[in-house]
């Protein structure tokens, strides 16, 4: 009785029925559970760059914001960003608007989990995320309505690649002039804001 001999097919067929031993230098062929995530994770990053670039690319530059008296949004290195654009109707007159959000602005009035920080002036403004990673730019201008009152067109704009911004640019803007603390008693016309949940802004 010598040793059993396999030819090449049937030592691709063979499977051993001892299991594997813990610990055993026994190599196994196949993907692993690690490799199975890397390569899911990285289909799925394929796919949202392959759908921003497109998104991206069906956008044109002529679609940005505009404010009804014909002043662009400050704009974004980003093609695809989140932005949101809007009108305030004051009771106050616009010397006092303007104080109110001056004032706010300087103080860098955010009041979020994780604060912000303002810089700038309401014409051109900018705010970074508490945690230092992204900064937003605004533009807000004042005029006086027929009749009484002010107006405030004004538009804040992400800088990096994105769509959903969990209302922060509308934060970015409704810091500077609501909350319970506001002076300021106004109405407000959501001109083009995906997100403007003011819970999320200061209270």
């Amino acid at each position: 009785s010598g040793p059993i001999r396999m030819d090449e097919a049937q030592r691709q067929e063979w499977v051993p029925l001892t299991p594997a031993v813990e610990g055993s230098s026994t190599r196994r062929t196949g993907v692993s559970a690690c490799g199975r995530a890397r390569l899911a994770k990285s289909l799925a990053f394929l796919l949202v760059f392959f759908l921003t670039v497109s998104l991206a690319v069906a956008i044109p530059t002529s679609h940005r914001l505009r404010d009804v008296d014909g002043d662009v949004c400050p704009g974004s290195p980003s093609r695809v960003h989140a932005q949101c654009k809007l009108t305030v109707h004051f009771r106050e007159p616009c010397k006092v608007v303007q104080h109110v959000m001056q004032a706010r602005l300087d103080a860098a009035h955010d009041c979020k989990s994780r604060p912000g920080t303002y810089r700038g002036t309401l014409d051109d403004g900018t705010r970074t995320t508490g945690d230092g990673r992204y900064t937003d730019r605004f533009r807000a201008t004042l005029s006086a309505a027929a009749g009484g009152g002010c107006v405030l067109h004004a538009c804040s704009a992400s800088q990096v690649t994105s769509i959903i911004d969990y209302s922060t640019n509308y934060c970015n803007l409704y810091n500077l002039y609501g909350n319970s603390s506001s002076p300021l008693t106004f109405t407000e016309t959501l001109n083009a804001c995906l997100q403007h949940d003011a819970s999320q802004c200061c209270r």
